[in-house]
């Protein structure tokens, strides 16, 4: 048993070895979530510091997925312990969550997605987070560019369209109907069908101003097309709620049970989460 001080997770943490690993993230875990044991866990923002580099750098991108998820599982815990204190260590993490949306392995993607959910709730809002993961969407990896779209699908599916300013996301997403991979640009796809179904109308025009070709355009506006006649429709289209975009509205509030729908992606089926798993 580790005995429970910042000084020994801390040192936990930063261990190579994968076999100590499995055995004692259990143990960290429940220290990070314990408040009398590790009441000294703010005490030390260095020490701090270097504990979320350290799980994000080489638990959270390393090669064994059963390390990676613990290392996800670490990082949901500070951001329970933490709540908006883990806003400092967004940029942190994110590029090891942004990578991990390209996981081979769907148990990595969707507890990945689960606590890029859960950052947008307890810590910093939808927007702060997705300003610092547009980069995602010009991922080498194209596995990870498709996932970085899931997440967006799902992010709306959560929150709705009123934490975030979407006219700053439409661009990167248009840049990726012109991906050389099938599936990112399906991803891309289904990204602008789900902001039209929240958004409405004004999409449609938007998109006319971007310069995109013609022949394009009109597959994504059949599909809008598609949608409006289907009754799914979040935004009435009658109504130009444009505006929801920009809107300033606290994200609303959801359970603590997962669950999703289905999307057809490079792996096969995958599951979007719409809201977040037990905490």
């Amino acid at each position: 048993m580790m005995e429970p001080s910042m000084e020994n997770c801390l040192a936990q943490v930063l261990q190579k070895d994968m076999g100590r690993r499995l055995q004692v993230g259990q143990e960290i875990i429940d220290y990070i979530l314990d408040k009398e044991k590790s009441h000294d866990l703010e005490q030390d923002q260095t020490a701090l510091d270097k504990m979320v580099d350290g799980i994000a750098s080489s638990w959270v991108n390393s090669s064994n997925f059963k390390v990676a998820l613990l290392g996800l599982d670490l990082l949901s815990a500070l951001v329970t312990r933490l709540q908006e204190r883990f806003r400092t260590h967004v940029g942190t993490v994110l590029p090891s969550l942004i990578d991990r949306l390209g996981d081979s392995k769907d148990q990595v993607r969707d507890q990945d997605q689960v606590v890029l959910l859960k950052i947008m709730e307890q810590a910093a809002s939808p927007q702060y987070v997705w300003d610092r993961m547009l980069g995602g969407f010009k991922h080498k990896n194209n596995r990870t560019r498709e996932g970085v779209c899931l997440c967006l699908i799902a992010t709306l599916n959560t929150y709705g369209a009123q934490g975030l300013t979407l006219s700053k996301i439409v661009p990167h997403i248009c840049n990726l109907l012109g991906d050389p991979t099938s599936q990112v640009r399906d991803g891309a796809m289904s990204c602008l069908v789900e902001i039209y179904r929240h958004v409405g109308e004004r999409v449609r025009m938007d998109l006319s101003k971007k310069g995109l070709p013609q022949s394009r355009l009109n597959v994504i506006f059949s599909k809008f097309d598609e949608v409006q006649k289907s009754g799914n429709m979040i935004s009435s289209s009658g109504s130009d709620r444009g505006g929801a975009a920009l809107l300033n509205k606290p994200p609303a509030q959801f359970d603590s049970r997962a669950s999703g729908f289905k999307i057809n992606s490079a792996y096969g089926t995958v599951r979007v989460l719409t809201k977040k798993a037990e905490r």
